[in-house]
């Protein structure tokens, strides 16, 4: 609809600082942008005003670059040291803060010294934030396995459960040898063999873990009934099991009731448990509702949480075009995807 009413600078600076109060900072540095080109910078006023927007943008600039030297320290810890120097390049770029500017400078250095930085080469000529970085998938410790098939069973448990959150792995070695040969068994196809191993189990000891695996199976025999009475029981066990609440959030949306995952997300998101994944499900499933807005705001927020930014770019962007926000797309996708191949 065409608008009688041009859009001044404070237009564009009510929205900044809301986007700020929501912790929108990309959102919100855009806005301020928008403002700085639309203040009158002829007056004494203006040039106050002009100077006061300059100074917000700054803040910005060093919010953005403090998570990004964020996210590059997590991507260290992750053994990503492509995705730790992406993140460590736009620190450099944003920050104005000399203590930022010289914690990405010791990191680097830290990144450029070790020895094996040359296996990044080995990566297929794929850039490495296109690819999952939480977890390790089941392929890469198939293959794992397929270099290391000398290992013992107790090595290869280690092996799988140590890709699982905290305090998960330690929680699944507790249970003893004979799970542990049931969780091999799994890893292998073998169903058959390990359900009626937990099924045993259980009548010795509720525990959340093993219910948690059987609903799995379940998962996987389309049994969607046990399966979500398995989840639900073992969340009343323990509800601090993120991958309960993950699991219960795959089976809603596997079986086509979207609205139903919805509390299951937020309720991680406000407890912590794996909220970065949650945010990131939680736009997917509004998107997967047809309800564009509202995915576009959550994506927005998760491009200023550790470790989710790119993936949560890499779905605002597509979104954003699709409501014909073209300035704003190319923005972030400049900000976050401008490395991505």
């Amino acid at each position: 609809m065409f608008s009688l009413f041009k859009k001044d600078y404070r237009h564009y600076l009510a929205k900044g600082e809301k986007y700020l109060q929501q912790g929108r900072y990309v959102d919100a540095k855009f806005s301020f942008h928008k403002a700085l080109e639309t203040v009158d910078k002829s007056s004494g006023e203006g040039k106050s005003n002009e100077a006061w927007l300059l100074t917000k943008l700054s803040g910005i600039n060093n919010s953005l670059a403090a998570m990004n030297l964020k996210e590059a320290e997590y991507a260290v810890n992750c053994g990503n040291h492509g995705k730790a120097d992406e993140h460590l390049q736009i620190v450099m770029e944003l920050a104005e803060d000399v203590t930022l500017r010289e914690k990405a400078e010791k990191l680097t250095a830290n990144l450029v010294s070790r020895n094996d930085i040359h296996n990044l080469s080995n990566n297929n000529n794929a850039c490495s934030s296109c690819k999952g970085s939480h977890v390790q998938t089941s392929e890469s410790m198939e293959s794992s396995f397929h270099a290391d098939s000398h290992l013992s069973m107790e090595e290869k448990f280690d092996l799988l459960t140590s890709t699982l959150p905290a305090p998960l792995p330690e929680r699944y070695a507790s249970l003893g040898k004979e799970f542990a040969c049931c969780y091999l068994s799994i890893n292998d196809g073998e169903d058959d063999k390990a359900q009626p191993i937990l099924e045993q189990l259980l009548q010795h000891t509720e525990d959340d873990i093993l219910y948690y695996e059987l609903a799995l199976i379940k998962f996987r025999q389309n049994d969607f009934i046990n399966c979500e009475q398995y989840l639900k029981r073992a969340i009343a066990i323990n509800s601090q099991n993120p991958l309960c609440y993950l699991a219960l959030v795959q089976l809603k949306i596997e079986s086509g009731s979207f609205a139903d995952a919805i509390p299951l997300l937020e309720h991680m998101i406000m407890s912590n448990l794996l909220s970065g994944q949650a945010q990131i499900i939680l736009g997917d499933v509004y998107a997967m509702l047809g309800e564009d807005v509202k995915a576009s705001e959550i994506f927005s927020v998760a491009l200023s949480l550790p470790g989710i930014s790119r993936e949560a770019a890499e779905r605002l962007v597509p979104l954003l075009l699709k409501q014909d926000r073209v300035p704003e797309a190319e923005y972030i996708k400049k900000q976050f995807l401008k490395k991505c191949c």
